[in-house]
């Protein structure tokens, strides 16, 4: 699949699309559960289930979240007298100082709409080739660095301001005892932090070496095997929480080294998988996503109350198991999840779900995740759930990749460069799975990995995705205009085909046959 025309209205700021394709051709096809070619309907390489169910847009449509959307990327209702965008056109009303009210060139949303039309599609090089399995792979606020970790235990920094990406810096982490699991840039971009199978948060210089590594040790866990699958810094930089694997979420103080533990169960068998905050100009308010499937918000300022269990501001049901990554929107209000039920879903924080239900979905929870994601098959009923958890109340849900075998991620696209209008993820089969947020439909499936990519991170002033896998490798993933999609070759050939040869009357005479 791949990107085409939209369409442009005489609005000024915004332009059309179809109500199907939002701004590209959308034709039939069949998406299996890892499968996004174009196939007949009845084709299922490895008996793998198919997504029969169309997503739901109805709940999603009526939030403000998907207005936004529509508005950051000059997106309106189709009108009955619609005119194909035409770049030329475009191109005239800039230079004529029409292109956007009160500017003479493009305005922000317009921009986005054009970026829009060129997301990676394609594996573009290679960019590294490692000793072992890569976990982490992460941009600076900026762009200007890539972060990337390793199951060999070192943590590379590289240049990322030209595209170029060469090495500027290689350290040997501590204690890594099994892999570097997660890693995080500090805000202003000058440290980094990196947890591994360990009870350390471990926090190093960017342009550092390995003595300058500094670390804040968990004493107050009850369990001696501690793992931090998850760490940020918070928006101001003095704090760093991680989850851990003891159904903790470990609050590190930067200066001191003290640390504070919310719990977010009262047994230490439910890890917590991963950990945020709800924006990134606010340092008091977490999500924590467990191995449950619940999505747990606490206030920093106030859940440090009993030992046995901290008291959450809200929670969220509607995963049928564990959730293995969260993103904000940072807007305050919307995160996504990733989990190990085959879903992504987009939850509004000022919804949260009913819990009076919880019993009831907790033995139906239960009922479908008798199976262990790092060896086993997914089980054929998360592809096409009957219905949906008693008390979910997330706004829209996407389905299409895999999750296996470790803990994926799955990021909202740039908000400055597409406008948050493409969810992104890795997925266990080595595709780059790009949803489009609007229509709940997969937008672009990237092949070149040979084994399940676990991290990915989309440039943020570039169209770019650097993805990381565990065959080794390190991808570049950009746009190519040779990938034109199946639609636009298909019609094409087909105008082609049935365009009228110009051929004059005397010559068409001259090779007419005789009858016999």
């Amino acid at each position: 699949m791949g990107n085409s025309l939209g369409f442009l209205s005489d609005d000024d700021e915004l332009w059309e699309f179809p109500e199907d394709g939002l701004g590209y051709n959308v034709i039939n096809f069949t998406v299996n559960a890892m499968d996004v070619q174009f196939r007949p309907r009845d084709y299922q390489p490895n008996n793998l289930p198919v997504i029969r169910e169309k997503p739901k847009l109805d709940k999603f449509q009526s939030t403000d979240m998907y207005k936004q959307i529509k508005a950051r990327s000059s997106l309106v209702n189709n009108k009955p007298n619609e005119q194909r965008w035409n770049l030329m056109q475009a191109l005239q009303q800039r230079e004529n100082g029409i292109a956007s009210p009160g500017s003479d060139s493009f305005s922000p949303n317009q921009q986005r709409y054009f970026s829009n039309l060129y997301i990676p599609n394609q594996k573009a090089m290679r960019l590294m080739s490692l000793d072992a399995k890569v976990f982490v792979t992460k941009f600076n606020k900026s762009g200007s660095k890539l972060l990337t970790a390793c199951q060999d235990g070192f943590v590379r920094i590289y240049d990322g301001s030209k595209g170029t990406y060469h090495l500027l810096n290689r350290i040997n982490a501590r204690d890594v005892q099994w892999s570097i699991t997660d890693a995080d840039f500090s805000p202003n971009g000058q440290h980094f932090a990196y947890s591994t199978w360990s009870r350390s948060f471990y926090i190093m210089p960017v342009n550092g070496s390995d003595d300058d590594c500094q670390w804040i040790d968990v004493n107050e866990t009850s369990s001696s095997r501690v793992a931090i699958f998850s760490l940020r810094f918070s928006p101001t930089g003095d704090k760093i929480i991680g989850g851990s694997n003891n159904a903790t979420v470990i609050v590190g103080d930067v200066a001191t080294r003290a640390t504070q533990i919310l719990r977010t169960h009262r047994t230490p068998a439910t890890d917590v998988n991963a950990v945020c905050y709800v924006h990134d100009k606010d340092p008091n308010v977490i999500i924590a996503g467990c191995d449950d499937g619940l999505l747990k918000v606490y206030d920093l300022r106030t859940s440090f109350r009993t030992r046995y269990l901290s008291k959450s501001v809200i929670s969220f049901i509607g995963h049928y198991d564990g959730i293995t990554y969260i993103d904000p929107r940072n807007d305050g209000y919307h995160v996504l999840t990733n989990s190990k039920d085959q879903s992504i879903k987009i939850w509004d924080m000022r919804q949260p779900s009913n819990l009076r239900n919880r019993g009831s979905s907790r033995q139906h929870q239960q009922s479908m995740t008798k199976w262990d994601y790092r060896w086993d098959r997914v089980p054929r009923e998360f592809y096409n759930p009957h219905k949906a958890l008693d008390g979910d109340s997330s706004i829209m849900t996407y389905r299409g990749h895999r999750v296996s075998k470790t803990l994926l991620r799955a990021k909202f696209s740039p908000l400055e460069q597409t406008g948050q209008r493409f969810i992104y993820t890795g997925c266990a089969t080595g595709r780059i799975i790009i949803y489009d947020v609007l229509t709940g439909r997969i937008r672009e499936a990237i092949e070149g990995h040979r084994n399940v990519i676990r991290d990915l991170d989309w440039h943020p002033v570039r169209s770019e995705i650097v993805s990381s896998s565990w065959d080794s490798h390190v991808h570049l993933n950009n746009y190519n205009r040779n990938m034109a999609p199946q639609s636009l070759k298909r019609r094409r050939s087909s105008t082609q085909d049935n365009k009228p040869l110009r051929r004059s009357r005397r010559l068409a005479k001259r090779n007419e046959t005789p009858s016999l």
